[in-house]
């Protein structure tokens, strides 16, 4: 089955960006969650909502990615007009096995959310900001799957990476 990128059915959909911050009191919860590996100590606490915009139900963010079997990423939830109040290990969405059809990208949201994939969804101000820094563009572009790095040559002139 095509994905909307392929098809070039129109624009994708846009996330809901919906922001927040994580407060406080939940990144300890949010390194308690789940084991700690090597490198899954970051959390994150500028919250975007990350589903499709106009979703129903609460809203949500990644805190802590993890390394984990059967994959998994610690998430955040929150209503409208209010602050996080808990940390929980959601499963990793496999719908289509993760992957739209043509393999290079995977959906980065949790199973069973709402709306569309995150292959699926544009958010407007990350590409306002490779907009506004086309050196970072390179940087995103050369991302393999899960992060694996393929080089594929030199960097750009004035590239961050320099």
């Amino acid at each position: 089955m095509p994905t909307q990128r392929e098809s070039g059915q129109g624009p994708l959909p846009l996330i809901c960006g919906a922001a927040r911050s994580l407060p406080p009191t939940l990144v300890l919860d949010a390194l308690t969650a789940a084991p700690l590996g090597d490198d899954e100590t970051d959390v994150m606490t500028d919250l975007r909502c990350e589903v499709e915009e106009d979703h129903p139900g609460l809203h949500a963010a990644a805190v802590r990615l993890l390394d984990s079997l059967p994959p998994e990423t610690v998430w955040t939830q929150w209503t409208d007009w209010r602050d996080p109040v808990s940390v929980l290990v959601l499963r990793d969405c496999a719908d289509g096995d993760g992957r739209p059809s043509s393999g290079d990208d995977w959906c980065t949201l949790f199973a069973g959310h709402p709306g569309t994939c995150s292959f699926e969804l544009t958010d407007p101000e990350h590409e306002e900001f490779l907009a506004a820094n086309p050196a970072y563009r390179y940087l995103f572009e050369r991302e393999g799957l899960r992060g694996e790095s393929a080089d594929p040559g030199p960097y750009p002139e004035g590239s961050p990476a320099d």
